[in-house]
């Protein structure tokens, strides 16, 4: 019985398969060193700072773990444009592991968002509205700064 049998090739369908799973793993080995960089920066930060509630109730903690955000948002708007470059080859995978997993598991926003809602609810209201938009914007300007610097290395 030839593969090309039925309706569909079975090679292609297991090289397909083949590269979901490397894939995957690329995406899950990028997210375990992601994660647990991540985790090293809150564990030296609690080291740094006894109280996560300083200075009259904002989270300075959670400065520090933003600022990975921040480095993060830069690395990950440098990293796209080095991906688009054609010359790279197998751009496809190293993305995964670099952008989807290392820089998703290391860039997390969950922190940032529980902080939030804490002084939103706590009624910090100007507190809480400061730290969401410097967050929001220091991010979007990381990745700004990242894809123009890396635009301006390869010339695009």
């Amino acid at each position: 019985m030839s593969y090309n049998t039925f309706w569909f090739d079975y090679r292609t369908l297991h090289e397909k398969a083949q590269t979901m799973l490397f894939s995957f793993l690329a995406v899950a080995a990028g997210g375990a060193i992601g994660a647990a960089g991540r985790y090293g920066v809150a564990l030296a930060t609690q080291a740094l700072i006894p109280s996560e509630h300083a200075l009259a109730g904002f989270p300075v903690a959670t400065i520090f773990v933003n600022i990975v955000n921040i480095v993060g948002c830069f690395v990950i708007g440098f990293a796209s444009h080095f991906f688009m470059q054609a010359d790279f080859p197998t751009s496809g995978s190293w993305k995964l592991f670099c952008i989807t997993g290392i820089l998703g598991g290391f860039t997390t926003f969950s922190t940032f968002s529980l902080e939030s809602i804490d002084l939103l609810q706590s009624g910090a209201t100007g507190l809480g509205a400061l730290y969401i938009g410097l967050s929001l914007a220091l991010c979007l300007v990381g990745v700004f700064a990242g894809r123009l610097l890396a635009q301006i290395i390869w010339k695009a």
